[in-house]
């Protein structure tokens, strides 16, 4: 219009600014949204390198920071994270290790459950085969196959998805092997045979000792969470 009055041409001026600055402002919260995506691709990452590192047994759910910084601080999933903030990778493994300390925590307290039932059944043979864990699996879920309850948790356990660590029932497979392996080398001690049969952890339902019990009473800590909550 060529003959606006002042406050026209202020209004229309005060309505330009305002859609510049909406415009801005849609321009800032898309490349808000847009960090927010990548920061947290990062993150999953990050995570993912941590479920590797568990696969592989060398995180376990009483791990500490200390313990695996060192060996991720060279990883860019690593210096990806680390450049969010210094602390955000330690917060992410501790995160990590907790979730999954506590899920084993719950579903031990099944797993004492069945594996009770699969020793009044015959027991497990434990050896050094690399798919020993998967056979205790298997030997669990057929234990628990009268208890349609039982049998469901143990199920669910054995389906680990592909971006979780290692299963409750593997970290239990773990447990009572490690109990295992120390009773046989301290019965050996009494008996004379120094070292003898460190390596061989086979214990079958003839050898379900008193040490194997001890382990998996409802409530009880082991060593390792002794000295971990120390």
């Amino acid at each position: 219009p060529h003959h606006m009055s002042d406050s026209d041409r202020q209004l229309y001026f005060s309505d330009y600014v305002i859609e510049l600055q909406n415009s801005e402002d849609e321009k800032r919260r898309r490349i808000r949204d847009a960090r927010r995506r990548a920061e947290k691709a990062q993150r999953d990452a990050f995570r993912e390198r941590l479920v590797e590192l568990a696969k592989g047994g060398l995180i376990t759910p009483e791990t500490r920071w200390r313990g695996v910084e060192e060996r991720v601080s060279g990883d860019d999933a690593f210096e990806r994270v680390q450049a969010q903030g210094r602390e955000v990778a330690r917060e992410l493994f501790e995160d990590f290790v907790y979730d999954w300390k506590e899920e084993y925590r719950r579903d031990r307290v099944t797993l004492v459950r069945v594996w009770d039932m699969c020793r009044k059944k015959g027991g497990f043979k434990f050896d050094n085969k690399s798919n020993a864990a998967e056979d205790f699996g298997k030997a669990l879920l057929e234990a628990s196959a009268a208890s349609p309850d039982l049998y469901g948790e143990v199920r669910r356990m054995s389906n680990v998805a592909k971006k979780s660590p290692l299963s409750s029932i593997h970290l239990f497979y773990n447990e009572l092997k490690k109990s295992h392996a120390a009773g046989v080398a301290a019965k050996n001690r009494k008996n004379g045979r120094a070292n003898g049969g460190k390596k061989k952890h086979s214990v079958g339902h003839d050898e379900s000792s008193e040490d194997e019990g001890e382990i998996i009473e409802d409530g009880e800590v082991n060593a390792s969470e002794k000295k971990e909550e120390a």
